[in-house]
């Protein structure tokens, strides 16, 4: 159950990365608002969204070894983290009705991330 709860998250960091990459200004105005529409925040976003591929590529790499995804899962829920962090400090420069949800879902993959580590 843990090995598929895992995979599960990887895949998900994985789909959400690549749809980041393939469709950033879509998926941006969901975080941000029309600001995703500028050229400079769509490419800010295709980076954000190669970050989680590697993190969801990495998970399910060691996953399909045998190995140990627990530097993934720290390196995702570090990430998530540190989205929240930067959410909060830039609270004033997101749209009111962007603000609670981007901060609850960088915080809730970051908790659901500590859930899996801490099953290990």
């Amino acid at each position: 159950m843990q090995h598929a709860a895992e995979a599960a998250y990887g895949l998900g960091r994985l789909a959400f990365g690549a749809g980041m990459m393939a469709a950033p200004e879509r998926l941006g105005r969901v975080l941000i608002g029309e600001e995703a529409r500028e050229p400079a925040v769509r490419t800010g976003f295709r980076v954000y969204g190669t970050r989680d591929v590697v993190l969801g590529l990495g998970t399910l790499r060691s996953l399909s070894g045998g190995g140990d995804p627990s530097p993934w899962l720290a390196a995702g829920i570090t990430s998530d983290v540190l989205d929240t962090a930067v959410q909060l400090v830039e609270w004033q420069s997101i749209p009111p009705g962007k603000r609670v949800p981007g901060v609850l879902a960088a915080l809730g993959a970051a908790l659901a991330g500590a859930a899996l580590l801490a099953r290990r």
